[in-house]
């Protein structure tokens, strides 16, 4: 029996699958050793992938005129409302639909519209990479028709590789979602604490190398409680929220932005000295402060921050940080809604 055959071929595409998804292999690379595995397999001439990404219907594709570590071709696929339907469908609650109605779309038109395979004289095998959460695509083999049709076994062959992908898929994907949990602050979305340190040391490091400079803010919110007070923690949460997305809207892709404490936050400014940070946290707290929270008034919430710079204000994370919260507290102290200096503090105390 063909299962028997080819199962050395298909355990070993499994295995390598699994291991390239636990290693965190880019996942196209994960799809180049399935195709390969399922034209080895199945025989087939022609092998794709039509995978759900996004909003998108990307086509993957190996031929048998490719060489095995040939990369393989990768397009997307013009909007096809039968085959987003399936999709649509499988990935509904309730389950996988009944046996042997996997399948909504016609595969010869299928080869036809998407594929660009004449239906006639093709013989065409599929199956849908779906777990019980999700759905990743459709698993397509092709051969001409009159070198047979395709059996059983093959239905088995077909069906075993694309489950198993699907479930790696489903496990990357979980994988990824936990990873970047990590290093994220739940309530806003920006990078944590944790991650803020580690980059810290990281640009340190960087710039001890390359001789260049950074600066670091940490901004904390203004009358705050009394905004609980009056409005509500759930409002305090979403303003806090509101507060994260208008710092990455007025930094660069290349700042890091991220939460410091309870309504404290920082933002990592490479190859900035101090003037250009205080003119980035100026811009922020104009935002902060023209901003209308829970649909109120403007005003009812200000920022105000300190800003330190290595290597002027320190060789370390401990010593960045601390220059920076002690400019801070003195913009706290002496009225808030305002940006404080480490060279300021310098001049009061020579003043």
């Amino acid at each position: 029996m063909k299962i028997e055959k080819y199962s050395n071929i298909l355990f070993s595409t499994l295995s390598e699958i699994t291991s390239l998804t636990i290693g965190g292999t880019d996942k196209r690379v994960i799809i180049q050793r399935l195709l390969d595995g399922c034209m080895a397999a199945l025989e087939a001439e022609k092998v794709y992938l039509l995978a759900l990404e996004g909003e998108r219907i990307i086509k993957y594709s190996k031929s048998q005129s490719d060489k095995f570590d040939e990369a393989m071709g990768v397009e997307e696929v013009e909007e096809t409302p039968g085959l987003r339907q399936w999709m649509m469908r499988e990935g509904h609650e309730g389950g996988r639909p009944e046996k042997g109605k996997e399948l909504a779309v016609d595969l010869p038109l299928l080869a036809d519209k998407c594929l660009d395979e004449n239906g006639a004289g093709r013989v065409i095998i599929s199956s849908p990479l779906v777990t019980e959460q999700s759905v990743f695509g459709l698993l397509v083999a092709i051969h001409r028709a009159d070198a047979g049709g395709y059996a059983l076994e093959d239905e088995r062959l077909i069906t075993a590789l694309a489950n198993h992908a699907a479930i790696a898929f489903e496990n990357r994907a979980l994988y990824q979602k936990l990873e970047k949990e990590a290093i994220t602050d739940g309530l806003t979305g920006i990078y944590n604490y944790r991650f803020l340190i580690a980059s810290l040391g990281t640009e340190i490091k960087r710039c001890q190398r390359f001789r260049h400079t950074f600066s670091f803010v940490m901004l904390d919110v203004d009358n705050l409680k009394e905004f609980n007070d009056r409005l509500g923690h759930l409002s305090g949460s979403e303003a806090l929220r509101a507060i994260a997305r208008i710092m990455k809207r007025e930094t660069r892709e290349i700042d890091l932005v991220s939460k410091y404490g309870g309504d404290e936050f920082a933002i990592i400014l490479p190859k900035t000295d101090i003037d250009g940070a205080v003119v980035v946290t100026r811009r922020i707290l104009r935002s902060v402060q023209g901003y209308g929270f829970d649909g109120n008034e403007t005003g009812l919430l200000t920022v105000s921050a300190g800003v330190s710079c290595f290597p002027h204000d320190g060789q370390a994370t401990r010593e960045i940080i601390a220059s920076a919260d002690k400019a801070l507290y003195h913009a706290k102290r002496t009225g808030k809604n305002s940006v404080v200096t480490t060279n300021e503090l310098l001049n009061d105390v020579k003043a």
